[in-house]
């Protein structure tokens, strides 16, 4: 993610001339720096929380919402993300 991010940003520098496409470009890097936020603040410390899913801990059915939640936001984010960068190629 951290290499769609800057490849994003790169897309938007190199479509600098057409605005459409360079705003397309910046909003997939935006969604794609949304998708690391999620991932960082929801799905990695229910990751830790567990040792990856391999303790138990009390709360592990919180811990496996929240992982569930963070994962299917992301995919929405990610999706929203490729076809922004798709309309911004194809422009």
């Amino acid at each position: 993610m951290p290499l769609a991010l800057l490849a994003n940003i790169g897309n938007a520098v190199a479509l600098r001339a057409d605005g459409t496409a360079m705003m397309l470009s910046v909003a997939a890097a935006a969604l794609i720096a949304l998708n690391l936020v999620i991932f960082m603040v929801f799905t990695q410390p229910a990751n830790a929380a567990t040792e990856n899913w391999t303790v138990q801990p009390e709360n592990w059915e919180s811990l496996r919402a929240q992982w569930e939640y963070s994962h299917a936001v992301n995919a929405a984010v990610t999706l929203l993300a490729f076809c922004c960068a798709t309309l911004a190629s194809i422009r």
